[in-house]
């Protein structure tokens, strides 16, 4: 028999009431006791009866996740961590994926805004382009930006500090002795603009002079940064060293450098960012900026399901979670790593 909420109350000796507001992440309860209601709900297997509900409250009990890019190992453990929080709170997850096409996005974030409670959204789109999303917010969408974030935007974000994305991996490049350190660059969304900023930062505050013929535009795909240094190599003066926008783009450079016989880290250094799940498997592991992937699609679904409930933040006004990247060194950089450690990310 389907469990219900008088079991969950049963067991854990509280209210039906309690065990609701636990569920539906509603009302004063401790943050102790709604973790101890969820965990009970997740381990008895508890279905909501979304019918029931949604007639009773005129919700769907649906979010919408938007992402780039599903085959992406970096969007599919940010859907996993949303899953994990949006089920045992009573929501179900609807999941697109735009393949970073801007007129695709739009198309989505409009469907699923009419069949939704509200959207967790990692956007293709450029500061441009974000009109959009503000008449959404204007019109009343609950709408949370996911790792890709815009300038003065109302809508809440979770996001990491990609400004120190970039300046991690320009730094640790800079402090193996490298001084000719080149940047894979994709120049409209806002990680990529920041992560720019960092590697100009740490370039300037190590006294090294900013090249511009050291930087090539590319997309986010393994495709577009295989592509871009098959280029690179056939026009010559590679760099010393290389920071990539992200891991794909660095894995995609990897190998064109395999195939042209140019060896890692010997000839060529190379970081990405992002902490792809088989960076540590590659023939030569990359060297990384990793963050908490399930921290951030964690926090961005407690700031959807406030918005829905009409909750507000404590400091009163839109809300942005900053989670901390962190450098994880491996070996295509040329670092001396102790590869009889296991690496932190298996």
């Amino acid at each position: 028999m389907p469990v219900t909420l008088a079991d969950i109350a049963e067991e854990l000796g509280v209210s039906m009431m309690t065990v609701s507001r636990a569920i539906n992440n509603r009302g004063t309860i401790s943050a102790e006791t709604r973790e101890r209601v969820l965990e009970v709900a997740r381990q008895r297997g508890y279905q909501p009866n979304h019918q029931a509900r949604g007639l009773a409250t005129r919700r769907s009990f649906l979010i919408g996740l938007v992402v780039p890019d599903l085959t992406h190992s970096y969007f599919a453990e940010l859907a996993k961590a949303i899953s994990s929080i949006a089920r045992p709170a009573g929501y179900e997850v609807l999941i697109c994926s735009t393949e970073e096409n801007a007129a695709q996005e739009v198309s989505e974030v409009t469907a699923l805004r009419h069949r939704t409670d509200g959207l967790i959204i990692a956007s293709s789109l450029t500061q441009a382009e974000a009109g959009v999303y503000r008449r959404l917010i204007r019109e009343g969408a609950r709408l949370v930006f996911l790792d890709r974030h815009f300038e003065r935007m109302a809508g809440r974000a979770v996001v990491t500090d990609n400004v120190l994305v970039g300046r991690l991996a320009t730094e640790h490049l800079i402090k193996l002795g490298y001084r000719s350190i080149g940047h894979l660059r994709s120049a409209e969304i806002s990680i990529a603009k920041d992560r720019f900023e960092g590697y100009q930062q740490a370039l300037r505050e190590h006294g090294i002079s900013f090249d511009q013929k050291l930087v090539r535009d590319c997309g986010l795909f393994e495709q577009n940064g295989y592509e871009a240094m098959r280029d690179w190599i056939a026009e010559g003066k590679l760099p010393r060293a290389i920071f990539a926008v992200n891991d794909p783009t660095a894995i995609g450079a990897m190998s064109a450098l395999h195939e042209a016989g140019i060896k890692i880290p010997d000839e060529v250094a190379i970081c990405g960012a992002g902490a792809i799940h088989y960076g540590p498997l590659l023939r030569v592991p990359l060297t990384t900026v990793n963050w908490d992937l399930t921290e951030m699609g964690q926090q961005a679904t407690h700031l959807l399901i406030e918005t829905i409930d009409g909750s507000k933040p404590k400091n009163g006004g839109p809300r942005k979670v900053v989670v901390k990247p962190e450098l994880v060194v491996r070996n295509s950089c040329g670092a001396i790593v102790d590869n009889r450690r296991p690496s932190p990310l298996l």
